[in-house]
């Protein structure tokens, strides 16, 4: 998708707070996946020591089957947890870049923004272009059966996609 450099450059600033808030939001929602993680390791840890011992009562075979199946659990049980906090984080972010980017729409320049997204869309997608505006901000193309999304929420959707990749790579320490 082709996009014009003033559509970019008008937007810019939208982006640029967005991205900040969502990357400080993710943030902190990370940092309570690992804290809720970490308590949940700690437990398991707890219950899996005394589950140990009581083995070691019935014998060495049982206590080192039991101590497998425990890890095996607590791995698990650590990771769902982990990647539960993600979800939510990451359809918090979601919503919340959605809500962000609609303010757009009260902005006294929005006519001018979405006559130069239409522009836009024209030079991409040829003179006789449908464009609309999107029911939630923004505008939309279609000709030729193709469809470019200018809206809003689109814009907003890309950014949280984009932020997430960008915070899925391991120098975030978000490396499975």
């Amino acid at each position: 998708m082709t996009v014009h450099p003033t559509l970019v450059d008008a937007l810019a600033p939208v982006r640029d707070a967005l991205l900040a808030a969502a990357r400080q939001e993710a943030e902190r929602d990370i940092e309570r996946a690992r804290t809720a993680a970490a308590r949940t390791l700690a437990d398991a840890a707890t219950q899996a020591e005394l589950m140990r011992s009581q083995a070691r009562e019935r014998g060495a075979a049982d206590a080192a089957a039991a101590l497998t199946a425990d890890r095996a659990r607590a791995r698990h049980a650590a990771r769902a947890t982990v990647l539960a906090a993600r979800r939510e984080a990451y359809d918090a972010l979601c919503s919340g870049a959605r809500r962000a980017v609609a303010g757009v729409r009260e902005d006294a320049g929005y006519a001018g923004l979405c006559r130069q997204m239409a522009d836009a869309l024209r030079r991409v997608l040829g003179p006789d272009a449908q464009v609309r505006e999107s029911p939630d901000g923004g505008m939309v193309g279609e000709a030729h059966g193709r469809r470019l999304d200018y809206s809003l929420s689109g814009f907003a959707d890309r950014a949280v996609v984009a932020m997430a990749s960008e915070l899925a790579a391991p120098d975030h320490g978000m490396a499975p």
